[in-house]
């Protein structure tokens, strides 16, 4: 198993239901790219990462309404094992890492650090 992406995915079901904020594994098992989504222990496959994702949405909508059906959505959060956590938390981090580096290389930050030093920081909320 090779991790590949950690994501952050929103599942939306038609203009009935929009999910939080999900955490998705996706990773390559011999031919096949293999989705996870880490909150509700549910994973699908596909050729390549689309399919992955939009089979992985699928089962998500029917793991919701299957919970819906039987009364059971007090219990529908089942996050998935720690082994698969740290793996998303290890990519996550390469991922942003990643996107620190380029963010600051394609920064006037870089050519003028005269000028960072005399702006003031703040705080806002993604």
């Amino acid at each position: 198993m090779k991790t590949l992406k950690a994501l952050r995915i929103k599942i939306k079901i038609g203009e009935l239901w929009v999910s939080p904020e999900l955490h998705v594994l996706l990773t390559r098992e011999d031919n096949l790219y293999v989705t996870r989504c880490l909150d509700f222990t549910v994973s699908s496959h596909g050729q390549n990462e689309t399919d992955a994702l939009k089979s992985l949405a699928e089962s998500i909508k029917e793991y919701i309404l299957t919970a819906i059906e039987n009364s059971n959505t007090a219990n529908i959060y089942d996050p998935a094992h720690n082994m698969y956590w740290r793996m998303f938390n290890e990519q996550e981090t390469k991922q942003l890492n990643k996107s620190f580096k380029r963010s600051l290389s394609k920064s006037i930050i870089m050519e003028s650090p005269k000028k960072f030093e005399q702006l003031t920081a703040e705080v806002t909320y993604a």
